[in-house]
């Protein structure tokens, strides 16, 4: 009974294998090493960033930091084959008012990047990336304002929630070390940039949802980042940076560039197809305390308990504004 029991198992056995290997099932990707190899590149930016604007001038920032983006937006069209929505010729060409709107927006952030590059050189990254990360909210009321989305509830209390961490912020540096004897000039430079980089967002999502590709998007803002990079230098009598600025410092904002424009933005493209966009957004609202963490323990920047509560006070209002989106708002296609 036995044998003829294992005679039968082996006989099922072959057939199997006859029939080809057996079905294996999908493994599950996992989505939280891509949410937080986002956060890892973009606070490792900022980190590249504050050393290389210790000693050089933060006029050629935007410029460096701007060339793997464009490189990146090149491959893209090249790849997608999408160069003709920005022939206007073309049968494709996207329209004047979408190419001006991406423009726009590679203009408008370039500004706010001057000013970045600014404050992280007079407050550090500890002040001015809690600052910086808010750029979500204010896109929210701009968009509210000029494409007539819908407002979560949540936005008046994340606001408050980052108001009380901003002060928290300030007061511990106040009562602390700061890294220059200007570092409150940090605060409005960085929310300064934190708005233009929210207008610079609403002008991308207003260009995408009228059927610009990705690709060109990218390469349309970062053509205009660079030529409003160069312009801010040539203004300045600065062209010369180019080649004076040290080797060191011109690779730092090189590396800033590739962290930021590349593996940041490929890391969360990669965690939005795996996740919902909720759960992505709050790895993202960890981007503030990575990067002042970093700088605390790497760059030696002060930083005290109540600076620390402040930075995830801000974090937290971030997180709230974002996670809490209307569950109708529009997506492009």
């Amino acid at each position: 009974m036995a044998r003829s029991s294992l005679t039968k198992a082996l006989a099922l056995v072959s057939h199997r294998l006859a029939d080809g290997p057996l079905p294996v099932a999908p493994r599950r990707r996992r989505a939280e090493p891509w949410a937080l190899g986002s956060v890892a590149g973009y606070a490792s930016a900022n980190l590249f960033d504050r050393l290389a604007v210790t000693h050089s001038d933060p006029l050629v920032g935007p410029l460096l930091r701007g060339l793997p983006s464009l490189t990146l937006g090149i491959a893209l069209v090249w790849k997608n084959r999408t160069l003709t929505q920005l022939l206007p010729t073309s049968e494709d060409y996207v329209g004047n008012r979408v190419l001006l709107s991406l423009l726009g927006a590679g203009a408008i952030s370039t500004i706010g990047l001057f000013a970045y590059y600014f404050a992280i050189r007079m407050g550090g990254v500890t002040i001015t990336i809690p600052v910086l990360q808010t750029y979500g909210l204010w896109g929210t009321l701009i968009a509210w304002f000029l494409l007539r989305e819908r407002v979560g509830r949540m936005v008046v209390l994340g606001l408050s929630i980052i108001a009380a961490g901003l002060a928290a912020l300030s007061l511990g540096q106040h009562q602390g070390q700061p890294i220059s004897a200007h570092w409150y000039w940090a605060i409005p430079l960085a929310l300064f940039a934190a708005v233009t980089y929210g207008l610079s967002g609403v002008l991308w999502r207003h260009s995408q949802l009228r059927g610009a590709h990705h690709s060109t998007a990218i390469l349309a803002q970062f053509v205009a980042s660079i030529i409003v990079a160069l312009a801010g230098l040539a203004l300045n009598g600065r062209l010369a940076l180019i080649v004076t600025t040290p080797g060191r410092d011109l690779a730092a904002l090189l590396a800033s560039g590739i962290l930021s424009g590349i593996v940041g933005i490929y890391c969360l493209f990669m965690a939005l197809r795996l996740m919902t966009v909720a759960r992505v957004f709050a790895y993202s609202a960890l981007t503030p305390l990575i990067a002042t963490l970093g700088a605390h323990f790497l760059l030696h920047e002060y930083l005290n308990p109540l600076m620390l509560v402040g930075v995830c006070l801000a974090s937290i209002g971030v997180a709230l504004t974002q996670i809490f989106r209307p569950k109708d708002e529009l997506q492009a296609n």
